[in-house]
């Protein structure tokens, strides 16, 4: 078979790349790579990795040909969470993983070291190795905020692609890993012997908020009744029409409440009320990013 036939079966796995080495296997002479490249057949992509002209250059792409400057290395943080189709995560910048004697460099993507490289089994997705869920989520711990930490552990709980008992058992092995002191309640909260803070101590948290400077008078366990349900919320600010509830049920309790809160929620929306909900984890581990939250709420408000 000619070199170039067998050299396609390579970029047909491979969105259109190659390495040299995977070159010469085939077969390529020196001369013959030369006048691919001189007549713009092969494009460059990095130091001993190219790519076929006419491979569509996207984003797949690029991350194929950062592995290959890598051999053996497979995609992390914001770039497999991506690939494991999270939402709110876009293609950027491919950021890959190696070992922590591998070279750190790469002009194609963030390469990043780790010493648990040789204990992750990769996944594939679309072709690309990667790391596997909770892996992911494990290495995104230090880079998202505990907010956005939490929606991605419930996004993966509320698709069943991951189950808590093995991020926990992972968190377990990763100690020293950066973000586990964020990722750690969130996944305690989530286990089926979860701590459930007592109602008492949860609303202390939440008034704590409505104390800083800024923030209008509140009434506590205020009564509302609406057309479809009554309801007594946590606090309510009347200068904003704006309900504050604290959210301390564990998690796998909250399927069964989910359809009364989005009828009390939906009411007071209809009604012209905001409502805003803070969880547990919110309130105690990010409460400077909870009261961000009301106060701009609150400006929003009262501009309209």
């Amino acid at each position: 078979m000619h070199p170039d036939r067998r050299l396609d079966e390579f970029a047909a796995r491979q969105y259109g790349t190659f390495s040299l080495s995977q070159a010469h296997s085939v077969g390529f002479t020196p001369k013959m790579i030369e006048t691919r490249r001189s007549k713009g057949a092969w494009v460059k992509m990095a130091p001993a990795v190219y790519a076929l002209a006419s491979a569509p250059p996207k984003w797949e792409r690029q991350v194929a040909a950062a592995l290959l400057t890598r051999p053996g290395s497979f995609v992390r943080g914001r770039s497999a969470a991506y690939l494991h189709g999270y939402e709110r995560f876009r293609p950027g910048r491919p950021i890959i993983m190696v070992g922590t004697t591998t070279n750190a460099r790469s002009p194609l993507a963030k390469v990043m070291r780790s010493r648990f490289f040789d204990e992750i089994e990769p996944v594939r997705l679309r072709g690309f190795p990667v790391t596997p869920e909770c892996e992911t989520i494990i290495t995104l711990g230090r880079e998202l905020s505990p907010r956005d930490l939490e929606r991605l552990v419930d996004d993966s709980l509320a698709r069943n692609s991951m189950a808590i008992a093995d991020l926990a058992a992972l968190a377990d092995r990763r100690t020293g890993s950066p973000g586990l002191k964020r990722l750690r309640p969130i996944i305690e909260e989530r286990l089926q012997d979860a701590y459930q803070p007592p109602t008492s101590e949860l609303e202390r948290y939440l008034y704590r908020l409505v104390t800083r400077p800024g923030i209008p008078e509140t009434a506590r366990q205020m009564p509302f009744q609406f057309q479809q349900v009554d309801a007594t919320v946590d606090l309510y600010i009347a200068a904003w029409r704006l309900i504050v509830e604290a959210d301390g049920r564990r998690w796998h309790t909250r399927k069964a409440d989910m359809e009364l809160d989005r009828i009390r929620d939906n009411e007071a929306t209809a009604h012209g009320f905001a409502v805003l909900r803070f969880t547990w984890t919110m309130l105690t581990s990010d409460p400077s990013g909870c009261v961000a939250t009301l106060t701009r709420t609150g400006q929003v408000r009262t501009a309209s």
